[in-house]
């Protein structure tokens, strides 16, 4: 699963990093490239909980090869674009592929760890994505400085490849899960996940606070460019950094939050506070770009950002795979179709925010971008507040007990 999310980041990494010779070649805007973001946003947020309600019910090895095969094609297939249109359908389609990595690793920690070490074997799974994100400017840029930017998307195609064979022949090492086959309740109808208040709260703290992120991977290539005047050939050198923040987000907020289980203590909202109060970084780096060593403070800033983000997707779905557990049918586990509902929301509101944020760029408003984004984290947290403390108004059955209070 690591290797998968790896995968995942590095594919949708190679836009990101090449945008400003991708753009200058094709001839587009910022708010162009800022559609194509939002295609694949958008497929995105549609492919996440059909993978993963999916994968609750058909098992994970053969929903995870068609996967990513979809997605690699994709990949590959930016080699030959040649404009907007041809930019946006192959987002989509590699969007919607990579919406089964993340319910994918969410799924397979919750069928082979116990309770207290969920959310350190849910930060390996996903640190994959940060370790790609990471990964990917040291190995694009100089590739495509030699051979061009279309040789990055075919050598993401071959490593596709090789994740299918390797996980090929890992099949006859994997035990299927206890809900690989259809359940069916009483009357033969099969049972789907229950939509409910908490997991709309969870989707909702998920994809509003871990919305820095969509900056960091789509945007800062283009700030750091545009602001600070580094060329597409150094930006490898500093690309890999703000990921980095976000590995180490997701390792230390695991640990803490299993150590924290293991204590009695569940209730995330203090950190949900202070991630959301110290996500001022973020408009903090607009005033870098007049500073001595602006280039270092503002990748700094960049990383920060993200390591607040590790902890925001870490407490939310380790609190909501812990309240969810009460509206699951008995031998039945939602968590693929959990991840996927949660990562669908931040893929929306990525994909409402980067149309603005591109229309910013456009007109050179950069700091106002910084602040845009900075604001959204707090709206989640309230809204997963607000949701949580309202009484229930559906039948007591359905409802899940309260096990802590804030």
């Amino acid at each position: 699963m690591l290797l998968l999310s790896l995968l995942s980041y590095a594919d949708r990494s190679v836009l990101a990093i090449l945008s400003p010779t991708i753009l200058h070649d094709l001839h587009l805007s910022v708010t162009q490239y800022s559609w194509a973001i939002t295609a694949f946003q958008l497929s995105y947020m549609i492919g996440n909980p059909l993978w993963g309600a999916y994968m609750d019910r058909a098992g994970l090895f053969r929903a995870a090869i068609v996967a990513v095969a979809v997605w690699s094609l994709a990949s590959g297939a930016h080699a030959f674009l040649l404009g907007f249109t041809g930019l946006c359908a192959a987002r989509a389609v590699l969007g919607f592929g990579e919406g089964a990595t993340f319910p994918a690793g969410l799924k397979t920690v919750t069928d082979t760890l116990p309770p207290a070490q969920r959310s350190t074997g849910l930060a390996v799974a996903y640190s994959g994505g940060s370790l790609g994100a990471a990964v990917a400017p040291l190995l694009v840029v100089p590739l495509a400085a030699r051979f061009g930017w279309r040789a990055a998307f075919g050598l993401s195609l071959l490593v596709g490849l090789a994740w299918l064979a390797l996980w090929t022949g890992l099949r006859r090492q994997l035990r299927p899960p206890a809900a690989s086959a259809p359940t069916v309740d009483s009357a033969g109808r099969n049972v789907f996940p229950r939509f409910n208040r908490p997991l709309i709260a969870t989707a909702l703290v998920y994809g509003l606070g871990a919305s820095p992120l969509a900056y960091g991977l789509y945007a800062a290539p283009l700030y750091v460019s545009r602001v600070l005047h580094v060329t597409q050939g150094a930006l490898g050198h500093l690309l890999w950094l703000p990921p980095l923040g976000w590995e180490a987000g997701y390792l230390v907020w695991g640990r803490v939050s299993d150590l924290r289980l293991k204590r009695g203590r569940t209730a995330p909202l203090p950190f949900f506070v202070a991630f959301a109060a110290a996500g001022v970084v973020l408009p903090g780096i607009a005033l870098c770009a007049a500073l001595p060593h602006a280039v270092a403070l503002t990748m700094t800033g960049f990383v920060l950002a993200m390591f607040l983000s590790g902890g925001f997707i870490v407490f939310a779905l380790a609190d909501g795979l812990r309240r969810q557990q009460a509206f699951d049918t008995p031998g039945q586990s939602s968590a693929g179709f959990l991840a996927g509902f949660c990562i669908s929301s931040w893929a929306l509101a990525t994909g409402a925010l980067m149309p603005v944020l591109g229309k910013l760029f456009d007109k050179g408003d950069y700091a106002a971008s910084l602040w845009g984004i900075a604001c959204v984290p707090p709206v989640g947290v309230l809204l997963w507040w607000g949701l949580l403390r309202q009484p229930a108004k559906s039948s007591a059955r359905l409802q899940p007990p309260r096990v802590d209070s804030f």
